[in-house]
């Protein structure tokens, strides 16, 4: 016990010592433009390289000087550590032992299970912290967006880099996407909201099907109201999922390859084209109208 206690807190000094003179001397600005580089080229992206560099130096600024003092207490304190890491090995393998062998094995390799399986989720945990860092950092979902999701953030980087500043934009989905607005500022964003929808609130995965306009239950003369440069069509749940209609807009695809690489297949309707006003001609027969928002 004494050995392996001596080659932990050698590799423990080894990885904390030069690691917390490395993070110190080096500027936050340095780590932030090694993420930058490798992220992708998109604004959002940069955004979040940029910030998550900035909550790593920080992290690791504070976590490796304390593991620092904590290896060199342990040499300080060498003989003490050993006697209870040797006191404490011994109870957990009484506190382990059953009557048979098999039993024993079996029980100790659960416990060593779930030791590993809980590592994973904390390190899991820590990782989508930093991920969620730039749009979070203290503060809780509910002060900052309550119904976001990774897919809502792509369509909002899809619509802000495929229109103009000064666009009007007609949107229609099975989710309620007000916030779309608050970050594609200037544009105008215009999303009827079916009357039965309306003051019901969503749940996480569609859990409770929200009911959505489509396109032809638009009443022609709401469309020359708003006069949409595009609409964006963007539809999740299972009720209006159109599955043959899942690679229509090609823009849309080129987008999320060029993020997930060129595997990725997409999983939910995402359709954003340019809105051309119907030219009539007197001799053109009525058309049956639409429902009027």
């Amino acid at each position: 016990m004494s050995r392996l206690v001596r080659l932990i807190l050698v590799l423990l000094l080894l990885i904390s010592i030069p690691g917390t003179a490395y993070v110190w001397m080096m500027p936050v600005e340095y780590f932030q433009i090694w993420m930058i580089e490798r992220a992708n080229p998109d604004q959002y992206s940069q955004f979040a390289a940029h910030e998550q560099g900035q909550a790593v130096t920080v992290l690791l600024r504070i976590l490796l000087p304390l593991l620092a003092l904590v290896t060199i207490a342990g040499f300080v304190f060498y003989q003490r550590v050993v006697q209870l890491a040797t006191h404490s090995w011994q109870i957990l393998k009484q506190l382990t032992s059953l009557q048979q062998p098999g039993r024993t094995c079996l029980f100790r390799f659960l416990l060593i299970s779930w030791f590993v399986l809980g590592l994973v989720h904390f390190t899991k945990g820590v990782n989508r912290r930093i991920e969620d860092w730039p749009w979070y950092h203290f503060d809780s979902g509910s002060n900052i967006m309550p119904n976001i999701s990774d897919s809502n953030r792509d369509v909002i980087r899809f619509v802000e880099e495929a229109t103009e500043n000064d666009a009007r934009i007609l949107v229609l989905s099975d989710q309620k996407l007000f916030f779309l607005s608050y970050y594609l500022l200037p544009r105008k964003l215009f999303h009827p909201l079916h009357p039965e929808s309306e003051f019901v609130i969503p749940k996480e995965f569609q859990q409770r099907q929200l009911k959505a306009y489509r396109l032809p239950d638009l009443e022609a003369e709401y469309l020359e109201q708003i006069a949409p440069d595009y609409i964006l069509e963007y539809f999740e749940g299972e009720d209006y999922l159109e599955k043959d209609r899942l690679r229509e807009d090609p823009r849309w695809l080129e987008f999320m390859q060029s993020l997930y690489g060129p595997d990725y297949e997409p999983t939910y309707n995402v359709r954003l084209r340019k809105y051309q006003k119907p030219t009539a001609t007197p001799e053109a027969a009525p058309q049956k109208q639409g429902a009027k928002p």
